[in-house]
């Protein structure tokens, strides 16, 4: 101790200054690093939301104490990876999210006085929604978005057009989208919509590579999804 002091003794004012400021800095380092480590790795819960139920979805997060992140312009919610499950569940029991993404709930709310077209359309719409949901339950798909071009009817059938699908697929963190999935989805819409062909079903990715193309099964060389 006496030749520490004897030492310290010997230093100007400048190299005391900077000896404090170097040991503020790494505390601070210390302190940084600490916060970031001790960060939970969020992941996830809700996707593809409309904004009044991102809002009262973040309002319920925050009553209930669970840290969230917004993404994708809000309408992504994370939550840390160990509280995925149980804060979908409590959304749920709340009746959230509430805004009809699609699905076979839209012919609820049809009335009678419906025209052909609007119920056309809202039919249509419907199926899109369904797909989409079977879609997201694959473990490798974090969100998925279906739209079909199902043609009217004809009497002329030279005239008549195929029916077309567009699949939009995004893989979940850390996992890849394999060749035999594709082609599950692909059976999977095509075996669901009348008259739709599996070689006129696109599928594509959120990297915007074509995982399946119409009139083949084109694909891209795969992209591993970035994630933990």
């Amino acid at each position: 101790m006496d030749t520490l002091r004897g030492y310290l003794s010997g230093w100007t004012a400048a190299h005391k200054t900077l000896a404090i400021l170097a040991a503020a800095m790494l505390a601070l380092g210390g302190y940084a690093l600490y916060y970031v480590m001790s960060q939970p790795s969020m992941a996830p819960a809700f996707t593809g939301l409309a904004y009044e139920d991102s809002a009262e979805i973040v309002e319920q997060l925050r009553a209930d104490g669970v840290p969230y992140e917004l993404a994708s312009g809000g309408s992504t919610v994370l939550v840390p990876e160990e509280q995925v499950y149980e804060a979908r569940i409590q959304a749920a029991s709340a009746g959230l999210p509430a805004s009809s993404g699609g699905g076979y709930g839209l012919l609820d709310d049809m009335g009678v006085t419906s025209s052909d077209f609007q119920q056309s359309v809202t039919y249509t719409r419907a199926v899109e929604g369904e797909l989409a949901s079977t879609i997201e339950a694959f473990s490798v798909v974090q969100f998925a978005k279906v739209a079909l071009s199902i043609p009217e009817e004809t009497v002329f059938s030279d005239a008549q057009e195929d029916a077309t699908a567009s699949i939009f697929v995004n893989a979940a963190p850390g996992t890849t989208i394999t060749d035999s999935q594709v082609q599950s989805v692909v059976q999977l819409v095509s075996g669901a919509v009348d008259g739709l062909r599996p070689e006129n079903v696109a599928v594509v990715d959120g990297d915007g590579g074509v995982l399946g193309r119409r009139g083949g099964a084109g694909r891209r060389q795969q992209r591993r999804s970035p994630g933990v």
